[in-house]
């Protein structure tokens, strides 16, 4: 499997993730809207979630284990840091294979 990273900035930042089953194929499943958010226990991935106006709590409409959480992670954030140092990109996208372990 590849996962691809796709950037957007702007006044709400965020990043779809793109999942491919080889190299340069259209994916076959895009997880919109992500972000990276500081929390009790330090940055993590936030998936795409709605809030119940009734009760105030957030509904996750995707999770994902550990070591998937953990690759996206590093893909977003190296990917971010090195557009950050060079010119500003709307749609950058690096991909990387993740080997099953």
């Amino acid at each position: 499997m590849i996962i691809t990273i796709q950037h957007f900035t702007g006044t709400y930042p965020s990043f779809n993730i793109c999942l491919h089953g080889v190299e340069g194929a259209e994916p076959f499943l895009t997880i919109k809207g992500c972000r990276i958010v500081e929390g009790n226990n330090g940055p993590f991935v936030s998936y795409p979630a709605t809030k119940n106006e009734k009760t105030g709590k957030w509904w996750g409409h995707v999770y994902g284990g550990d070591k998937f959480n953990a690759e996206v992670f590093r893909l977003a954030t190296q990917q971010q840091h090195a557009t950050q140092r060079q010119a500003p990109s709307h749609d950058a996208a690096r991909a990387r294979q993740l080997a099953p372990r």
